[in-house]
């Protein structure tokens, strides 16, 4: 287990938040010191964070050979929260590096120039925070189906999947919604969101011409698709909510002392931590 020890920054205060010990150990509840912002950053004291199949990913070494990690490591990378000093209320993507400073946490720090923009008034934290990675990659991806007008969507009851429907349908589209292990039917496009591995994806594009996955590297790169995260996109999206076109899928909301075991199952709609 983790030691959990209050460690001294030069602030002098520590934080509570859900962390990992090594590569693929058990989220557990720790006391760290409060990050410090270095120059470009900004200090975030977070109201909520999401939690994003990507997290799993992170702890379980995805990145380890590609980006230089801090432990213990604590995932997270969409949040919503208040900066420090200027209390100016935000919402967006905080991934950076050192891999390990994440959004499981009450305080982030995180460069200036992520996908950040202002949190509105008469939006739930939660939501907003439950917006940025997977709305953003639904949007993109249905923009991304040009013209088709039906789209099979395996894993629509996800957080990805939950937003896609709504996009699609908003766009015109004839949605075919399929969760694991349902059959398959023919249509324009295909997002896949749950294959894990070449052959399963393969096996579902046979029902569509025009066909995405975003769980691993195809030899095709065509059906590659990785999301872009963009402070105008997340404006889209909160103006979409404000609107009441598009609802956030939150399943779950769980107090910070209390997530440590966010990644069980494969529930529908969103996970959200509360600080």
């Amino acid at each position: 287990m983790i030691q959990q020890v209050m460690s001294v920054t030069r602030s002098g205060v520590g934080m509570w938040a859900i962390a990992a010990a090594d590569f693929g150990a058990e989220l557990e509840l720790v006391e760290v010191p409060e990050p410090v912002a270095g120059p470009n950053e900004l200090k975030v004291r977070l109201f909520a964070a999401s939690v994003n199949p990507f997290d799993r990913k992170v702890v379980n070494g995805m990145l380890r050979s590609s980006a230089p990690h801090q432990f213990p490591l604590v995932p997270g990378t969409d949040g919503a929260g208040e900066v420090e000093g200027s209390g100016e209320r935000i919402f967006g993507t905080f991934f950076h590096r050192p891999v390990g400073g994440g959004t499981y946490a009450e305080y982030v720090t995180v460069p200036a120039g992520n996908a950040l923009v202002p949190l509105p008034d008469d939006m739930d934290p939660a939501v907003a925070a439950a917006l940025p990675t997977a709305g953003m990659t639904a949007l993109q991806l249905v923009e991304s189906l040009g013209t088709a007008e039906s789209v099979l969507i395996v894993g629509a009851s996800g957080g990805v999947g939950s937003f896609a429907v709504q996009i699609a349908r908003a766009a015109g589209k004839r949605v075919i919604p399929i969760g694991r292990g349902d059959s398959l039917v023919e249509a324009d496009a295909l997002i896949d969101l749950v294959s894990a591995d070449r052959s399963s994806f393969e096996a579902n594009a046979r029902y569509a011409p025009l066909a995405f996955n975003t769980n691993y590297v195809s030899a095709d790169q065509a059906q590659n698709f990785s999301m872009k995260g963009s402070r105008e996109t997340l404006v889209r999206l909160a103006s979409m909510v404000q609107a009441g076109d598009l609802e956030v899928p939150i399943a779950r909301r769980v107090p910070l002392r209390e997530a440590t075991d966010v990644f069980a199952g494969h529930k529908p709609g969103k996970t959200v931590i509360i600080m």
